[in-house]
């Protein structure tokens, strides 16, 4: 009889400290991509991140390059997974790339960690799926004011993409 009364207050005791105690949420992976001010990267930063956590359930923070920064140096130190450069600089292997916008390219953790390993194939999809006559539009549509993330959720969800 005693046991059980002192069960039932440890029981009780637990019970309260797990309550009172503050919770832990649990969130997803989140990438972080590199991209420029200009209004494509925007663009191209808004329709890849939009449709990626859509599709994988993975969110994406925004890494700001500055004007004399280089993107590759970026993500060779870890500083951003995912990052959008300049034409103009070689790259070896880009996973997103629409004729003179510019490619996006990968670091090592979307590559090789499990928790992205269905991002590079939503890329890739996305890359099918996006002809350069579409981002010139939605481009426009930015410069003439409208927010690049709205644009981009219109046209991906108009599209039944997302």
């Amino acid at each position: 009889m005693a046991l059980r009364q002192i069960t039932f207050l440890v029981g009780i005791v637990l019970l309260a400290v797990l309550v009172s105690s503050p919770a832990q949420a649990c969130f997803g992976p989140k990438l972080f991509v590199g991209a420029g001010s200009t209004i494509q990267q925007e663009l191209l930063y808004a329709l890849v991140t939009l449709y990626v956590q859509e599709k994988t359930g993975v969110e994406s923070t925004r890494v700001e390059v500055g004007a004399s920064q280089n993107p590759l140096d970026l993500l060779s130190a870890d500083k951003v997974d995912l990052v959008f450069v300049p034409v103009n600089e070689p790259v070896i292997e880009t996973i997103f790339q629409l004729s003179d916008l510019p490619p996006l390219v990968a670091g090592s953790r979307p590559v090789n960690d499990l928790q992205f390993t269905t991002v590079l194939p939503a890329v890739a999809k996305l890359n099918r799926l996006l002809t350069s006559a579409d981002v010139e539009l939605l481009v426009r549509q930015v410069e003439a004011g409208k927010s690049a993330m709205s644009v981009a959720r219109k046209f991906l969800m108009r599209n039944r993409w997302i």
